[in-house]
């Protein structure tokens, strides 16, 4: 992606965190400090106990900037990085990543939190989307408020326009990729949902040829070959207009995606492996809403008036729980599945900065 290129980073999209320490390795204006016994320099505004070290997630931090560079200081293309990337399971079934770099500073405003390593956290966020949907923590330094330290350096940073959701890649005079993490996860669940539309719709689309094949026989129970014909047609409609019309499922999607950050259980189906992905509550009912539907033609085909008029009782009870549940799901879910900022939520500089903080 960046092989032959300059790696330093062009005027405007710098990343200064990035490159003042994205090496790790401490300079020589650091060690005569260290060695006196003083704390160690970040690089940052504020003193080391004014941060507040925190475990949280990568995809719930926005980014500060439009733009980035897709080069480390010193350490090359971002992605050339991602491998060195280790990560660890944690005793409440999370994953913490650690990476080769320092730890994200982030400062909090609005109930959000808003990177100033915006490089570091696009890797992580590279990271975090390989172990979707479980979830992974990373250690980062949390303040609330940007001091008027090192103002021109820092505070250029807040320039996103996306309310801190989406990122870009390029250098000076090109533009490789725009990452947003929320639109990748609603690419997989949407494909993970298809794939098991597909399946019902299959099985839906093959019960009717089956019964077809052994209406004489007697063993359906039905009047007559009508209702096997009318939920093949059903069947393979709904089966076409999923394979034409994806963007049809995506407010599934967004509720998964959704559930998933919010820490909701998921259901796992039977026959399923543990690490499997499961699902939410909303695409649960919308698939046994999908076999109600698909069920209802044979449901009216049964020849026993009784046996027809309890299974239809049933099929009202269920439906109309179902009812119930995407209703509820449908009306308090978000658009994007993620709260919006206000501009008065933008972080700010404090109106003086604290006077034992110095110029490094």
């Amino acid at each position: 992606m960046g092989e032959g290129r300059d790696a330093s980073p062009p005027d405007g999209d710098a990343d200064a965190s990035d490159a003042s320490d994205a090496d790790g390795d401490a300079t020589a204006s650091r060690a005569p400090r260290e060695a006196e016994g003083q704390p160690k320099s970040s690089g940052y505004p504020g003193a080391a106990d004014e941060w507040d070290e925190m475990l949280l997630c990568p995809l719930e931090i926005r980014f500060t900037q439009d733009n980035i560079h897709p080069f480390f200081y010193r350490r090359g293309p971002i992605v050339h990085v991602l491998p060195k990337i280790r990560s660890v399971a944690l005793s409440d079934g999370t994953w913490e990543l650690l990476p080769p770099f320092g730890p994200i500073h982030c400062l909090r405003r609005g109930g959000r939190l808003w990177s100033m390593d915006n490089r570091r956290l696009y890797a992580l966020q590279l990271c975090a989307m390989d172990f979707w949907p479980r979830q992974v923590r990373v250690k980062c330094l949390v303040r609330e408020r940007l001091p008027r330290h090192k103002f021109k350096t820092q505070y250029r940073k807040f320039n996103t326009t996306s309310e801190g959701r989406t990122i870009g890649l390029s250098t000076r005079y090109q533009h490789f990729e725009t990452w947003n993490w929320h639109e990748k996860a609603l690419e997989m669940e949407g494909s993970t949902f298809s794939q098991r539309l597909g399946m019902v719709l299959t099985v839906f689309e093959a019960l009717p040829v089956l019964g077809a094949l052994l209406f004489r026989s007697g063993w359906t129970g039905l009047s007559s070959r009508a209702p096997l014909l009318l939920s093949f047609v059903v069947a393979f409609a709904l089966d076409f207009l999923r394979q034409r019309y994806p963007k049809l499922f995506h407010t599934l999607s967004r509720m998964q995606v959704k559930a998933v950050m919010e820490g909701e259980g998921l259901m796992v189906a039977l026959g399923q492996d543990e690490d499997s992905p499961g699902m939410c509550k909303s695409q649960l009912a919308a698939l046994m809403a999908l076999v109600l539907v698909l069920s209802l033609p044979c449901m009216f085909g049964i020849a026993h008036a009784k046996v027809r008029s309890s299974l239809f009782s049933c099929w009202l009870g269920v439906a109309f729980m179902l009812l119930i549940q995407l209703s509820f799901s449908f009306r308090w879910s978000d658009e994007d599945g993620l709260p919006t900022e206000t501009a008065e939520e933008q972080p700010t500089v404090e109106d003086e900065a604290p006077s034992e903080v110095q110029e490094t």
